[in-house]
């Protein structure tokens, strides 16, 4: 949960940067690095699950690193856990995913609606 709002105040901190900086569609690009960061920790938890998959090997269960430690926290570790935490992470990335087009071209519309206004 406190990655998720690190992650959350670093992309709203990055949009306002944007902005200042005068950079086009800081909206969009601020979103396309919720989607990188989602993409990372749909695949530092893919690699914790399938890590995971066989504990004989692994001597137990555990987070097999950083990231997915830090998103899974130290409490009720399973592999249903895993799978769900997973799972739940490409839900989110693949709706991030879906989302960007409609995010970049709502701000490309009102981008040229305050410009013919002017």
């Amino acid at each position: 949960m406190l990655v998720m709002l690190v992650c959350l105040i670093f992309i709203i901190i990055s949009i306002f940067t944007f902005r200042r900086v005068g950079i086009s569609n800081p909206y969009s690009k601020g979103f396309f690095l919720a989607i990188v960061l989602s993409i990372v920790a749909v695949i530092c938890l893919a690699q914790n699950y399938t890590q995971n998959l066989i504990p004989e090997v692994n001597d137990g269960i555990g987070a097999s690193n950083k990231v997915a430690y830090w998103i899974l926290g130290e409490d009720g570790w399973s592999k249903e856990t895993f799978r769900d935490a997973f799972e739940k992470s490409i839900y989110l990335t693949l709706f991030l995913i879906i989302a960007y087009p409609v995010v970049l071209a709502v701000e490309s519309k009102l981008k040229k609606k305050v410009t013919s206004r002017a």
